[in-house]
């Protein structure tokens, strides 16, 4: 009989085959059967847990948010203020290929989000919660800063335009990072 943990871990391998058939043939290639084929499982299995395309792109964004919070909050555990806002601002930088095929697939969770209220939710509400975060530890690596909820979102906003950049080829990984550094920096003054 499966147990509960089962059913989570075949739902989150399914969901990982959505990020992989993106990653490869876009938002257009996620049908039931490309999934079922990439996670190595029958459609009627996919269609079990997600009935359409919609659904399992839905859950697929949600998903991605949810494991890039995970992995944010691994990765500053322990960290000063300094360190948890550069790791915010700067994760989704494309400095690998891993993280290049990951930030993509992101970029065209956005663009599906333009035709889905549902998949612009998502992706809206994690963006306004890192804005939230940015500003709180804006607050504590700049306390007089005049308008911390605005900085972060220009400090945001920089980091996806040049996250952008290195997707396109017009700017490296670390031209980038040296761009962002330059942007705190003008921000909490050091």
């Amino acid at each position: 009989m499966a147990t509960r943990g089962d059913h989570a871990t075949k739902r989150g391998e399914i969901l990982r085959a959505v990020w992989a058939v993106v990653a490869r043939r876009g938002i257009a290639g996620v049908s039931v059967r490309s999934v079922a084929a990439e996670a190595g499982v029958s459609a009627g299995r996919v269609q079990h847990y997600f009935a359409s395309k919609d659904d399992l792109v839905r859950a697929s964004v949600a998903e991605m948010v949810a494991v890039a919070e995970a992995a944010h909050a691994g990765a500053v555990a322990g960290a000063g203020p300094a360190e948890e806002l550069w790791n915010l601002l700067a994760h989704a930088l494309p400095a690998a290929e891993g993280t290049r095929v990951g930030t993509s697939v992101f970029y065209s969770f956005v663009a599906a989000g333009v035709a889905d209220p549902e998949v612009a939710a998502v992706l809206a509400q994690s963006k306004s919660d890192a804005e939230a975060e940015a500003a709180r530890l804006l607050e504590r690596c700049a306390p007089g800063l005049a308008d911390p909820r605005a900085a972060a979102r220009t400090l945001l906003a920089v980091a996806d335009g040049l996250t952008l950049r290195v997707l396109v080829g017009d700017l490296t990984a670390e031209e980038a990072q040296d761009a962002l550094r330059g942007a705190v920096a003008g921000t909490i003054g050091g």
